[in-house]
């Protein structure tokens, strides 16, 4: 037995096509062209909102301040009234906490909120109308 046996252990005399065999071949067509039917529906006209992208991303990082401080909002309210109900000595330091981080909370969410309405009042809306379509 040789290396080429082990190789492939059916000895199967499999026929073995070069590509460079058909390069003068013509090319053949789709046979399933006729068996595919897309409609593609395209509106009249697409409505485009254009803001500004610096605010766009002041929003964002508020936005994403905001979420962040929430969690530790209702973290250190959980953690206050775990104290409060073992009458713990450090209940009154875990509730300014919390409050302190509420009110960063609002203050982030305001910031937010006033950055959406800036983006709204500054955003410009762009029509484009379709002219029409081709198909090749």
């Amino acid at each position: 037995m040789n290396a080429s046996d082990s190789d492939h252990p059916k000895n199967t005399t499999a026929r073995h096509d070069e590509a460079e065999s058909f390069s003068k071949s013509p090319p053949a067509d789709n046979p399933v062209a006729d068996s595919f039917n897309i409609v593609v529906s395209v509106p009249e006209s697409i409505q485009i909102k254009m803001v500004d992208a610096s605010a766009l991303a002041d929003y964002e990082i508020w936005i994403f301040i905001s979420s962040i401080l929430s969690n530790a909002v209702v973290g250190f309210l959980v953690a206050y009234f775990q104290a409060v109900d073992s009458k713990s000595s450090s209940a009154t330091y875990v509730g300014w906490t919390d409050a302190v981080f509420a009110l960063l909370f609002v203050a982030a969410t305001l910031t937010a909120v006033l950055k959406r309405t800036s983006l709204r009042k500054k955003g410009r809306d762009i029509r484009l109308k379709t002219s029409g379509a081709s198909a090749k």
